[in-house]
Order: structure tokens, then C-alpha cells, then sequence
């Protein structure tokens, strides 16, 4: 009996994928075009449906674009659509951090999640100061844990400098990544009144919101790291600062500034530095 052996070859689905991207960029042996803002991209159904669940099920037996010869996606735009179909055609995905919404967007949309990925890591290992906010966002309505994992983190850190020089971009985050900041233990170089006033301002650009929603973005600042004097003017900064769970929070933050030298022994989250972890460094 014949023995046999199974050989792979590398470089076999990298000539699969030149040679359908030359047919494309040929346009030869084209048999569907996707249609998107008045732009027409000539494109092989086979390859479309082996790469893309979304063109998968859309070329399903029972489906009526089946044999349909052109597929209209106005939902998505030419430059995500084009980047997509290079990825599929090539295995190369060009984002720049101009391009990386449309194009996360069209992979989503599309059901692509391994260009969804490179997004996700792109997102991760280009993270700073002056695009956290966008990313986290961006990775919030996408729901890329990773990436939104990383890009609050990244806020929390760099806060003192979003709050001087970034203030709008912080106005504009989105509810989910704020509560997870304002959650942190560290946030360095940042008054807690400073934060207060952030959350004001937030609460006045995207609000009314439900009570509970307010509630839970107030209830996470520490109001016992206010001195006195800012406590008492801030109690009445808002209309959100005047809800029962809020001023029995402050009224426990007066409380423990009169306590004095007995302090110490009513330490709660509340009064605790959001430095902690830096102090415990420096003093061991």
C-alpha cells in the first residue's frame, strides 16, 4: 500500500490572493459590483462570501441578491469600503487616524472582524493624550473591550493635561468610559474639585439625564478630598448636586472635615487620595 504525504505550501494563498486582486484591478471575471456614494467597485462574489459573513449570508441560497449583478451599501462609504475590499483582496489593511472610523465602521458593518482586530490593536498601540477620548468613544460604540479598557486607562493617567488642554474632547466622552475614570484610584495631578467641575460641565452638555445616570456619575467623586470653602459652593453649582443620595454624600464630607485629628479613623473611598498607589511607592 502507497504511503502518502500532506505538503503546505506558503505561498499558495498569498498567489490566490495576487491573482484575484490582479483580476480586480483588471476587472475580469468580475460577476457582482458594490455600489456606494455614486462609486462602483467590480468585485468577485466567491471571494467576497469566503471572507465576510455579512456577503455570506447575503449570497445565500434563498437570498434575492444572490444573482443580483449589483448590490447597493448605502449605509457605508466609498473610502471604508474600498480600504475593506483591498483587505480582503490583499491582506493588507491601510488605516490612518483620519480614515480609522469609516473604516472600522465598514468592517463591522460588514462582519470582517479580522480587519475589525487590527483596527482594535491600531487603536491600543497608538494610544495619547490627544486621542484617548476619540478612541474610547470609538471602541465604546464598537464595543472593542481591549481597546476601550485602554483608552480609559489612558484618560485617567493623562487627566491634568486633557483638563487644561483637551477640555471639549472630555465633554464629548461617553458615559461609560467617564463612570470607569472617575472609578480610578489614580489619577495624577488632579484636584477632586477639578473633576467636580468636569462632571458639571459634562452633565450641562449632555444632559437632562435620568437622576440614576447623574447619580452614579456624582456618587463616584470623592467629595471628601474638597476643602470646606469649595464644598459649600459647589453643593449649589447644580441642579444634579441636590438629589438626596448627592447631599447626604456632601453632608458626610462636612462631617469628616470637622472631625479633625480623629480623621484618620473614618477614612472611607471617599476620603482616600486617588494617588494612593503612588504614596504607597514612595513611603513603602
Amino acid at each position: 500500500m502507497d504511503s502518502y504525504s500532506v505538503l503546505y505550501s506558503s505561498s499558495h494563498r498569498t498567489g490566490l490572493l495576487s491573482g484575484f486582486q490582479r483580476l480586480r484591478s483588471q476587472r475580469k471575471m468580475c460577476d457582482v459590483v458594490l455600489q456606494t456614494g455614486g462609486i462602483s467597485f467590480p468585485c468577485h462574489r466567491a471571494l467576497l462570501a469566503s471572507s465576510s459573513d455579512y456577503f455570506w449570508a447575503l449570497f445565500g441560497e434563498t437570498t434575492a441578491e444572490r444573482l443580483a449583478g449589483s448590490i447597493s451599501l448605502p449605509a457605508l462609504t466609498p473610502e471604508g469600503l474600498d480600504a475593506i475590499l483591498d483587505f480582503l483582496y490583499s491582506g493588507w489593511l491601510s488605516i490612518s487616524p483620519s480614515t480609522l472610523p469609516v473604516v472600522l465602521e465598514t468592517g463591522r458593518y460588514l462582519q470582517v472582524e479580522t480587519a475589525v482586530a487590527i483596527c482594535e490593536r491600531y487603536m491600543t498601540d497608538g494610544l495619547n493624550a490627544k486621542n484617548c477620548c476619540d478612541y474610547a468613544n470609538l471602541a465604546e460604540r464598537h464595543a472593542l473591550s481591549n481597546a476601550l479598557e485602554a483608552a480609559n486607562q489612558t484618560i485617567a493617567m493623562e487627566m491634568g493635561s486633557l483638563i487644561q488642554e483637551s477640555r471639549d474632547n472630555l465633554l464629548t466622552l461617553n458615559i461609560e468610559s467617564l463612570l470607569v475614570v472617575l472609578d480610578a484610584d489614580e489619577i495624577p495631578s488632579v484636584k477632586e474639585v477639578e473633576l467636580i467641575k468636569l462632571v458639571l460641565d459634562w452633565l450641562d452638555d449632555n444632559g437632562p439625564l435620568p437622576l440614576l445616570k447623574s447619580n452614579l456619575l456624582l456618587s463616584r467623586l470623592r467629595f471628601g478630598l474638597v476643602p470646606p470653602s469649595d464644598l459649600t459652593n459647589i453643593s449649589h453649582a447644580h441642579r444634579a448636586m441636590a438629589t438626596p443620595l448627592i447631599r447626604s454624600q456632601l453632608t458626610r464630607a462636612s462631617e469628616y472635615h470637622r472631625l479633625g485629628s480623629t480623621q484618620p479613623i473614618r477614612q472611607s473611598r471617599q476620603t482616600t487620595l486617588r494617588s494612593f498607589h503612588r504614596f504607597s511607592d514612595l513611603f513603602g
